[in-house]
């Protein structure tokens, strides 16, 4: 019998897959706090983790330890060296959720250029007559920039492209050769992009400073949606707030901030009526959550079935 800790409450799909194994005793701990997995691995054959640290103290800890498997992709808190001297295999889920960030940013980019938060009102108010300020748009013909090509930004690229919207894209690290559909339109500068767009869409990892400050919004058209469903930091909000308010920036779209959670008081942008808001969920909806327990799920079984493969092994040197 097999002891497997799972550091808290996952998706129960995840949930059901374990405990179909007839050699698993599955604990799931009350919370996932730091210190109840400290107090509860010291007998366990495997773990199941979610944002937490596992440290060499813990793994230490852990001698019976044969597989951590990690609910999610990151995994900067966990001490790999010392897992790999141990040969203990660290296993991520994979892209589970890149389908769903696209999705998002696509509702965004439609919710804005059809103004769906003011026709509803439009209704609730009594204000039909209303209707006649034309304040929707077509995505058809838009030029939409799409800033960082990986797995996000080619989904929304191939999603835009279904809606007849023209594609920009904007990525020094990604090769324009590859077999990229012809009509999208590859630039070498970011000034010159963001010049030629109507939409701005952010999908670009960590760059250590925004991407889109003052001289960026200087350079947009009139009326330009921008949306981040990426990093907090790739927008500088002061800047925001001055091209909403100047009027370069129709609306935007913003599923990431600079801290998390937010606080709503220290800045102007949070009550502001062009913004749309939703709290860092762009890839966390109940599907991916399915997803993501089923697989880091499927990890630690196929790790005792002797079927695991390097395909989400990060450590793949042990195998």
């Amino acid at each position: 019998m097999y002891k497997i800790i799972v550091g808290g409450k996952i998706h129960q799909s995840g949930i059901n897959l374990l405990e179909k194994v007839n050699n698993f005793e599955v604990i799931i701990l009350p919370d996932a706090s730091q210190e109840t997995l400290e107090n509860n691995i010291s007998d366990a054959d495997g773990v199941l983790l979610r944002l937490q640290s596992f440290t060499k103290l813990m793994i230490d800890n852990s001698p019976k330890l044969k597989i951590l498997s990690r609910n999610g992709v990151g995994y900067d808190r966990i001490d790999i060296p010392e897992l790999t001297n141990r040969k203990i295999p660290l296993t991520i889920v994979g892209d589970v959720n890149s389908g769903s960030v696209a999705e998002h940013t696509i509702m965004f980019i439609l919710d804005l250029l059809k103004n769906s938060k003011r026709h509803d009102a439009m209704v609730r108010g009594d204000k039909w007559k209303d209707r006649d300020l034309l304040i929707s748009n077509d995505f058809a013909r838009k030029k939409i920039l799409i800033v960082g090509f990986g797995k996000i930004g080619q989904k929304v690229a191939k999603i835009a492209l279904a809606f007849n919207a023209q594609i920009n894209i904007y990525d020094p690290y990604v090769d324009n050769q590859k077999n990229f559909p012809d009509n999208y339109n590859f630039f070498d500068e970011l000034d010159t992009a963001i010049k030629d767009s109507e939409i701005i869409t952010l999908h670009a990892p960590g760059m250590g400073k925004p991407i889109i400050g003052k001289d960026e919004i200087e350079l947009m058209q009139e009326n330009t949606i921008l949306i981040n469903t990426s990093r907090g930091s790739h927008i500088d909000l002061n800047a925001l707030l001055e091209g909403l308010n100047s009027g370069k920036l129709r609306s935007a779209g913003l599923d990431v901030f600079p801290e998390e959670p937010p606080d709503i008081s220290d800045h102007k942008v949070f009550s502001h009526e062009k913004v749309l808001f939703s709290p860092h969920i762009a890839g966390l909806n109940n599907d991916c959550a399915a997803r993501m327990s089923v697989n880091s799920a499927q990890n630690i079984i196929d790790y005792f079935n002797g079927k695991l493969g390097p395909e989400f092994v990060v450590n793949k040197e042990i195998l």
